[in-house]
């Protein structure tokens, strides 16, 4: 599960300009003139979306680790109008949405709609039109993209040899927490501690898909040297009581958890309805040294639970899944996958094409929010069209025919590729043919990919005249890598991988991945063996 224990954190990390309210220095404000289609529902609200606002569709208020930066356009005089202010002479990138990144502009044929550009050189207005959008078909093709039940599922999810049962990641303090997602006065509103509580730290977890409630933790002492408690509010009432204790930790590097169902308030039809839902929580004791729960270096690190929301639907005889995080609609980030190779089993690690993603995080960097990946069942290629919120039901629409990526397999050969280092060396699968190749797939925002850092110096300098070459692939901006090289002293190349190009071709679902070739070009490694204490061993077996 550890390729996950960051998941949320890392989403925040590469943090843009929000959209102006204040004042700018040196600013232009430009007005947006939008016409939209006929078949636009009437109660729909369109939204500017772009890399002002952390390409924000209306719906990243909606999960922890996502502040809600959308600002809907007005309808003033029959127009739909909206005015942003941005430091001038600045180049911005936009579309437009009703409210997801499903419900995003299109070209008038139905294919991608490249982002629009405008320049903040002067004040001034711009029209646009909206052609289409992505989750409304023409009345003419309506038929040809289906309308499918979603059913609830029990699949096995594994990663590696790890099987991923729900998100698991770091639970946050209130002070901590407050960088990644808009807290609400009354989600956070205690009602009532102890009285005997000495240095209370409070913890929230969202765990509504449809609400701003959060789940209450409260670490205390009950005498003024004693040791830290846990407590869980687990009626939902605000109130912390001495007999909702989850544990004492005795000793601050052993591992203590609590685990039980918890009341959640959702909206459905604009109903309200009580559920209930596992919450875990786990005392951290061994987070990497930039992570933790609060700044309060005193207070307890924690990690949280939460199992995944899995749904299945069938065409034409062919199954396929999806799974969402259980506080996030299912029209805010998903996964979709096929059992490929029919083992009852579905693998979402690197390297593996039976898992789809709607990655926010690197739709995000590569400035090209509304990307929809594309998925193959039968002899027919699909792509979302649309989603519930509430994972009751989807809608596919056909996608072209391209070809899909194959999964990456050890004793198959590797992708071809060809980069240029940041020192401006020609590198490539070609160049390499010959040696033992080991790719380290990372980026400086993850905590996990830095603590590593040290092992593969090791390894570098080990095995660096045993016919070894190390690659990086950095996944970020060039400024973040240029800072990191310097900080870290890295030897080996690296490659700036801004766009997720590589990544991509090698099917990496988590960071850090390492992937070992062969010299004949062929996967002798990847997973879990190359990773950790158990790296060098693997390494020794092939290079000794």
């Amino acid at each position: 599960m550890r390729i996950f224990v960051f998941l949320i954190l890392a989403i925040t990390i590469n943090s843009t300009i929000t959209l102006a309210q204040q004042s700018i220095p040196d600013s232009v404000s430009i007005t947006f003139k939008v016409i939209i289609p006929e078949s636009t529902p009437e109660d729909a609200t369109i939204f500017w979306a772009g890399s002002l606002n952390h390409w924000d569709p209306g719906t990243h208020g909606a999960g922890f680790g996502q502040k809600e930066y959308a600002r809907p356009l007005t309808y003033p005089d029959g127009n739909w109008t909206i005015t942003i202010k941005a430091p001038k002479n600045s180049e911005e990138s936009y579309k437009y949405t009703r409210g997801s990144i499903y419900s995003a502009e299109e070209q008038a044929d139905y294919t991608y709609r490249p982002t629009r550009n405008v320049i903040f050189d002067e004040s001034k207005t711009i029209v646009d039109t909206v052609e289409a959008w992505h989750d409304l078909p023409p009345k003419s093709l309506t038929e040809y993209w289906p309308l499918l039940k979603l059913k609830e599922a029990d699949i096995t999810i594994m990663n590696n040899k790890y099987i991923m049962d729900g998100t698991h990641t770091i639970l946050y303090d209130q002070s901590t927490g407050a960088q990644f997602y808009d807290f609400k006065e009354s989600a956070t509103k205690v009602k009532k501690i102890p009285e005997n509580f000495y240095d209370v730290v409070y913890y929230y977890q969202k765990i509504s898909a449809t609400t701003n409630d959060l789940q209450l933790i409260t670490a205390a002492k009950t005498a003024p040297e004693g040791p830290w408690t846990i407590f869980v509010d687990q009626n939902g009432d605000k109130k912390i009581s001495t007999s909702e204790k989850a544990f004492k930790i005795h000793d601050d590097k052993e591992k203590y958890d609590w685990s039980e169902k918890v009341p959640v308030r959702e909206i459905r039809n604009d109903q309200v309805i009580i559920d209930s839902v596992r919450f875990s929580i786990q005392h951290a004791h061994d987070l990497p040294s930039k992570y933790s729960s609060s700044p309060n270096t005193n207070a307890p690190d924690l990690t949280f639970k939460l199992p995944y929301k899995n749904r299945q639907a069938t065409l034409n005889g062919q199954q396929f899944y999806i799974s969402a995080i259980y506080f996030m609609p299912f029209n805010s980030y998903h996964q979709l996958l096929i059992d490929h190779n029919q083992n009852d089993t579905l693998e979402v690690g690197s390297g593996s094409n039976e898992v789809y993603s709607t990655d926010f995080s690197q739709m995000r960097k590569t400035q090209k929010y509304f990307t929809y990946p594309t998925f193959k069942l039968g002899d027919k290629n699909w792509q979302i069209a649309n989603i519930d919120p509430h994972g009751k039901w989807v809608r596919l629409r056909p996608a072209t025919n391209k070809s899909t990526n194959e999964r990456i397999t050890i004793g198959k050969p590797a992708p071809n590729w060809q980069a240029t280092t940041v020192n401006g060396d020609e590198i490539g699968s070609e160049k390499l043919e010959g040696s033992y190749v080991l790719l380290d797939f990372w980026g400086s925002w993850c905590g996990p990919c830095i603590e590593e850092i040290p092992l593969l110096q090791k390894v570098y300098h080990q095995f660096k005249n045993q016919n070894l070459q190390l690659v990086g692939f950095a996944y970020e901006s060039e400024t973040s890598l240029d800072k990191a090289l310097k900080e870290y002293q890295l030897s080996w190349p690296q490659i700036l991988d801004q766009s997720g190009k590589y990544s991509a071709k090698f099917l990496v679902h988590g960071y850090p991945t390492h992937f070992l070739i062969g010299p004949n070009g062929k996967i002798l490694e990847k997973g879990s063996s190359l990773r950790g204490e158990q790296l060098i061993p693997t390494l020794e077996k092939y290079l000794k």
